[in-house]
């Protein structure tokens, strides 16, 4: 077995640990865990599907359905920090802009909607999602009250995504070159990574 390949397991199931943790912390999770906790139920069906029927019709739906349910929920996730109405009716463009983008996608491939993954829809999540980070760092800037630091979860979930978001808007927006070209297959690499990145920070959050 090669190093990617193990990569690779551990990418799929490394978001156990956050499920697992967050399912028995349940109780105990203030409310950004609880939203992020959300993500990663719904996001444990297509990555635990992955294991057993990666490259299927079925896992291309799931995953292309799974697009837009993680940016609503992340959508929430950053709008309920924001108290200031002018970055609230950034983050509200930002939702009409994705809707859109959405409809267009779903009207392109209505009729073969699972024949692939629609990486080019999760690379516009992905903005949306690096842009809604920073819209709530705004948010702390501005804010004499406000304070930010690592005893928060809130803090964990942001390098979180602020890190998956970014370098795998890169990775997904290659995502058809990179998987039908052996030379680039190492690519892979960058993905897993940053997926294992994700859940572990997500599980640090929980804990704290």
């Amino acid at each position: 077995m090669s190093w990617l390949s193990i990569l690779g397991d551990l990418s799929i199931w490394i978001i156990l640990m956050p499920a697992i943790t967050g399912l028995i912390l349940f109780r105990r999770l203030d409310k950004d865990s609880k939203i992020i906790f959300v993500v990663v139920i719904f996001a444990c069906i297509p990555q635990v599907l992955k294991a057993f029927m990666d490259g299927t019709w079925t896992l291309n739906t799931i995953y292309n359905v799974y697009t837009p349910i993680e940016f609503t929920v992340y959508w929430i996730f950053f709008r309920q920090k924001i108290t200031s109405t002018s970055r609230k009716k950034m983050l509200d463009v930002m939702a009409v802009l994705f809707a859109v983008v959405s409809v267009y996608f779903i009207y392109n491939n209505y009729n073969n909607f699972g024949d692939k993954f629609l990486s080019e829809w999760v690379v516009w999540s992905d903005i949306f999602q690096v842009s809604g980070t920073g819209i709530c760092l705004l948010e702390y800037y501005y804010s004499d009250e406000s304070v930010i630091n690592s005893a928060q979860p809130f803090f964990w979930f942001l390098i979180a995504i602020i890190g998956y978001a970014s370098c795998t808007a890169v990775y997904f927006s290659l995502f058809h070159f990179i998987k039908n070209q052996n030379d680039f297959i190492n690519l892979k690499a960058i993905h897993h990574i940053f997926n294992i990145l994700l859940y572990v920070f997500f599980t640090i959050g929980f804990l704290k």
